[in-house]
């Protein structure tokens, strides 16, 4: 099944994903599968330009960011921020180099390469979570 066919109401209407993701290829394929699939994407191309438009009073409900992005700020710190600061955030971690079971210490895990449905579905289990 692809994102296409995935209804919006699949995942919950007007919620906000900032998707932090340096490889701008990625980036591009990732946030137009989670639009189409109903959500609000914003994109960041690094982990430091996320934390700052996040400081700066930006609000989503759940960040998806890549372990490795460029800069000196990197996916793990800026989950670690992120849940110090803004405890509410849900934040999701990906990566395609790293082990899953040490990244799930700090955040939701997902070895990339993923599919969008699996992306969709820690989503929704992100504001399940939020719900109960």
């Amino acid at each position: 099944m692809s994102a296409e066919r995935l209804a919006p109401s699949t995942v919950a209407a007007a919620r906000t994903v900032l998707l932090v993701e340096d490889d701008a290829l990625v980036r591009l394929v990732t946030a137009g599968e989670l639009r189409d699939a109903g959500l609000t994407v914003i994109e960041a191309a690094s982990a430091q330009e996320a934390y700052d438009a996040i400081v700066a009073g930006l609000h989503v409900d759940v960040v998806f960011t890549d372990v490795r992005t460029e800069g000196t700020l990197d996916g793990y710190e800026l989950a670690r921020m992120l849940k110090a600061e803004r405890p509410g955030l849900a934040v999701i971690l990906t990566s395609g180099h790293l082990d899953g079971s040490v990244a799930a210490l700090v955040a939701p895990f997902l070895a990339k390469p993923y599919s969008v449905e699996t992306v969709i579905q820690l989503i929704q289990a992100q504001f399940a979570n939020e719900a109960s």
